[in-house]
């Protein structure tokens, strides 16, 4: 038998869900046994990646190898430790808009189960580091009641000057032989006026006494406004009282108060809060170094970063330096160490589980985008080996489709075509509908059902060999339809067997086939072969959301050790960049005088920030202070200010990002402070996101990670790899596109997403952006030690034609300004307006169609020269398209046309040496799938085994996507002609349709010799 596959095993079982918004990028890669990594970039704070861990209902692995559906995870433990970078970290206190902090469970029925990571993570290396913030505290000259408030959210450290910290004492000289006094504490400084004394010499003399030698140590002696004032101030700060009095006067107590004694009781108040009660997104530490107040979050993390505190005063004497003290040196950098006990989380069955990545919120600003990765390292699964073991239906099995000659219907059922074994099923319209089925395994087995679950799926009756066998229910909640199989009996013996399925109820019941289940470990691998591999395509579930490890895997069972052609697609390899879009923002305005006892609040969504007003307060400040807290607190929206003004403004435009906004005042006695504005934050649009030609690179992050992993697995087991390149884009820049006479682009719908195709024309700007992306997959495929292999891909004008008598002014896509130009150029005149492929390509003496002919030919020619320029090993392939070439329309869709095969096969290219490529691949995708003409088809590999191109450089690319296509029959024809390999298009729909690609003989795939 072939080797043990595990649950929670990450080169076997992990997959990503998607990510959200076309400018997002995220990939699975360096999957292994026990690690695996998820790269990508996000561009929108709405951005999120998802990785499922395990889905019970495999819909990735060919069934030779696709393990069959089991829940139980009970005595399973799950470890591993883990590090993210630009993300949401696992333990951010931040709300969770996005489900970042969770493991979800889906399982197989009931509610589902939120796991909070970082209740079950410690951390094991580079903890967090708090931010830091500090305030300077300035005495100038502080009074009795001086009052200095530091803000943190609504919490109020406030520190008040308990009492007179100065005192003036006048005296006035009348009388000689008057005895003058001062009296601090328990000391008495005297002066006995003198004859001719002044006033002011009698106050100079008792500042004198007070302050001979090293002067009183309570106090210190001034000369106040007048001259015959002596003040008297508190000189330490230490908090203490001194009493001091005069002769005349009563006695008096003075605070021993300083910026110092300021500094010292705000630290404690900071030290003392009730952080908690408050919800704080972070607690606070202080420590007072003389006059500098230093502050620090407890907690460590990158948007302890967010907080900033303010200071307000009551006058100029006793204040902060700065009006504001910005956290900063927060990081979240912990690596933790994850256990996840299931039956201990309540989750002893599971059918699908999965964890969310998202991107770390701006601090007090849009997101700017930026690239992200988590890397899961010694990742363990332990338990029962019997329950982490998972199986597949071996080959001594049988398997039954639905239109096999062994089931027989009554009742109602519709055929329906999908991605089911064999591409089709059988759905039973109604209640008593019955399917009826014969067959024999040689082996005792389980018997299972293919069907589609969903929450409008109905049920079955279930009877075997005439005994009933319980009721089948193929209702699933609360995900989509789900297209996979369920056991119906555990233990039949061998033998003949008669199962019937009897429609239980009016919604529809999904029959996509009977197995009889031999189970055990994946089987060995089938015997290697070179000649014919199915092909990847980047933009499908089947290549981008899997690790390239799972994937080669699933190509080495299936014996396919052949050249990988990989055609990296139209959707989510490249670079993006938002066009348009707009964020939603509403604002609220404060005015008038806003007095001590002012209570303000603005309410955004269901949360209510407040304002307790402890003393004359801007409404600048007023607004400042929620702008803080915004910041500070919210993930949904971000605010600044503009003078007294407030504006809220939504992180993003996705439809979660709508917040209704209130504010208002509850008014002390006196106050005319007034807040007005506020509505709904709303009307957002995301813009599109256009491909970015000017990005220093091509691939987007994700891709350029999956590529990586990629090359790096098939240069480490011998495989070549060649990636493809066409010309389609979704949302590339307008200059771009092929264009048709009325100046419309070419798009196509592609049928995802509402997502459509652009055309583009062979110009200079897609010159440029195709020589950088050429030559950034050369780079990373030379880089892991591969021979840099590319493929022009359909390098063609247009096909078809937007003229119709509604658009007469329509025509073939020859007429972008670029090609418009340069025909004017070369021809001396417009460019003749070709209407349909069917045109004559000879029109003008065949001027105008050699034109176009050489346009194309010179535009793969020097990208070929700036590839083969930078790796001159490297080698250059060109798919020819010969359906929509052919000479003459032909097959169901009646592609091709005279002028199509003229302006699109350049005379250079029908031979190898006056090509710029090192090999020719030949595809009819139109002929094989659609038309299934293999008349056709046999046209298509003579046509290209007649050109002057030795036959070991010729290729062939087949379809396999639809049911019914002759591909064996092409594989055949292909390998008596001599060609060089075979590429099935594509992977996916091998996997999907469970294609027995290791048959061999004339009439099927010949892939054994």
């Amino acid at each position: 038998m072939g080797e043990v596959i595990r649950k929670l095993q990450p080169d076997r079982t992990i997959h990503l869900q998607g990510f959200d918004h076309l400018g997002a990028s995220a990939a699975v890669c360096g999957a292994g046994p026990d690690r695996f990594t998820v790269k990508g970039s996000f561009q929108d704070a709405a951005d999120f990646a998802v990785v499922v861990l395990y889905d019970a209902d495999d819909f990735f692995d060919h069934p030779r190898v696709r393990y069959l559906p089991d829940f139980d995870f009970s005595g399973v433990v799950l470890e591993f430790d883990l590090h993210y970078e630009g993300l949401m970290p696992l333990n951010c206190r931040k709300f969770p808009t996005i489900d970042w902090p969770y493991l979800d469970i889906q399982p197989p029925e009931g509610d589902p189960v939120r796991v909070r990571l970082s209740d079950h993570a410690v951390v094991v290396s580079d903890p967090d580091q708090p931010a830091t913030a500090e305030f300077q505290i300035l005495d100038n000259g502080l009074e009795g009641y001086d009052r200095l408030t530091l803000w943190y959210l609504n919490m109020a450290f406030d520190y008040v000057v308990p009492g007179k910290v100065s005192t003036d004492y006048a005296f006035f000289a009348g009388t000689p032989g008057t005895v003058h006094a001062i009296t601090v504490a328990d000391r008495t400084y005297v002066y006995v006026e003198q004859e001719g004394d002044s006033s002011a010499a009698v106050a100079a003399a008792l500042t004198a006494a007070v302050n001979a030698g090293a002067g009183d140590p309570d106090v210190t002696a001034s000369i106040g406004q007048d001259p015959w004032i002596v003040h008297l101030r508190a000189r330490r700060g230490d908090g203490t009282v001194t009493a001091v009095s005069a002769s005349g006067s009563v006695a008096e107590q003075l605070h021993h108060i300083n910026a110092e004694t300021a500094c010292r009781d705000l630290a404690a108040q900071i030290n003392g809060g009730g952080y908690a009660a408050a919800e704080a997104p972070f607690s606070l530490q202080a420590e007072a170094v003389g006059t500098v107040l230093r502050i620090r979050t407890v907690e460590g993390g990158y948007d302890a970063n967010f907080l900033t505190m303010y200071a307000v005063w009551k006058n100029e004497r006793l204040r902060t330096l700065a009006e504001e003290a910005p956290f900063s040196g927060g990081t979240s950098t912990e690596n933790f160490h994850v256990r996840l006990d299931f039956q201990a989380l309540g989750a002893p069955q599971i059918r699908r589980m999965w964890l969310t990545l998202a991107p770390r919120l701006a601090n007090a600003g849009d997101y700017a985008g930026a690239e992200w990765k988590a890397e899961f390292t010694n990742w363990s699964a332990t338990g029962p080996e019997q329950t982490l073991r998972l199986r597949v239906a071996l080959p001594e099995g049988v398997k039954i489709e639905p239109t096999d000659g062994r089931c027989e219907y009554s009742g109602a059922w519709a055929a329906e075509s999908g991605f089911f074994p064999g591409g089709l099923a059988q759905v039973a319209q109604g209640t008593g509908a019955e399917a009826r089925v014969r067959y024999r395994c040689d082996s005792p087995h389980e018997l299972w059902v293919w069907t589609r679950l969903g929450a409008q799926q109905g049920s079955a009756g279930v009877e075997i060999d005439g005994l009933p066998a319980g009721t089948f229910s193929a209702h699933l909640e609360p995900e989509e339809e789900v297209l996979t199989r369920r056991r119906l009996a555990s233990s039949l013996p061998a033998g003949q067997h008669t199962v019937r399925l009897a429609s239980a109820e009016p919604m529809p019941f999904c029959f996509a086939g009977l197995e009889a289940v031999v189970a055990g470990d994946p089987p060995d691998p089938l015997p290697a072969q070179t000649w014919m591999t199915p092909a990847l395509d980047y933009s499908t579930d089947h290549a981008y959301k899997l690790p390239p490890a799972r994937i080669l895997w699933n190509l080495g069972q299936l014996g396919c050790a052949g050249e990988l052609n990989e055609y990296i697609g139209i959707f989510w390899w490249n670079r993006r960049r938002r066009a348009g879009g707009l964020l939603a923002e509403t604002a609220v305005d404060f005015g008038g005088a806003f007095a001590p006892g002012d209570q303000v609040f603005v309410k955004i969504g269901t949360q209510t920030l407040g304002k307790t007003v402890l003393q004359q307060e801007s409404p600048e400040r007023i607004a400042r202070h929620f702008a803080l807290i915004v910041n500070s607190t919210m993930v949904g929206v971000w605010a600044r200010t503009e003078g007294a003004r407030l504006v809220l403004r939504a992180r993003s435009a996705a439809p979660a990002y709508k917040f209704l906004v209130e504010a208002w005042l509850e008014a002390a006695p006196g106050s005319t402070g007034s807040v007005s504005g506020g509505g709904w934050i709303q009307g957002g649009t995301m813009g599109t996101w256009e491909v970015d030609p000017d990005a220093p690179l091509a691939l987007n992050p994700g891709a350029r990670a999956w590529h990586a992993d990629l090359y790096a697995l098939c240069a480490g087991t011998g495989r070549a790899v060649t990636t493809a390149f066409s010309m389609e884009l979704v949302e590339p820049p307008a200059a771009f596109a092929a264009r048709y006479p009325d100046g419309t682009p070419v798009t196509t719908d592609m049928g995802f997403g509402g997502l459509r195709s652009t055309h583009c024309a062979f110009g200079s700007a897609m010159l440029a952006f195709q020589k950088k992306a050429f030559l950034e997959v050369a780079d990373l495929m030379a880089s892991a030690g591969l021979t840099p292999r590319l493929q022009m891909g359909e390098f063609t004008w247009w096909y078809f034609t937007n003229y119709s008598p509604e658009n007469p002014d329509g025509g073939m896509a020859y007429y972008d300004d670029e090609t418009l130009a340069a025909a004017a150029a070369a021809l001396g005149r417009s460019l003749h307006v070709f209407r349909s492929p069917e045109d004559d390509p000879g029109v003008n003496g065949g001027a105008d169609s050699l034109f176009l002919r050489n346009r194309l030919r010179d535009y793969a020619a020097a990208l070929a020269a700036e590839v083969t320029g930078a790796y001159p090993s490297a080698e250059i392939e060109i798919l020819f398209p010969y359906d929509v070439n052919h000479p003459e329309p032909a097959g169901i869709h009646r592609v091709g046309g005279p002028l199509n095969r003229f302006v699109n096969l350049p005379a250079e290219w029908t031979s190898k040496a006056q090509s710029p490529f090192h090999r020719f691949k030949i595809e009819a995708l139109d002929f094989s799938a659609w038309s299934r003409n293999l008349d056709l088809c046999r046209q298509t590999m003579e046509f290209a085994a007649g050109l002057d191109w030795p036959r070991e450089s010729i290729r062939a690319m087949i379809a396999v996507f639809r049911g019914g296509a002759p591909w064996k029959k092409e594989a055949a024809l292909a390998r008596q002609l001599g060609y060089g390999a075979v590429s099935l298009w594509a992977f996916d729909h091998v996997c999907i349709y469970g294609l027995c690609l290791w048959e061999t003989g004339f009439g099927k795939a010949s892939s054994q010799g």
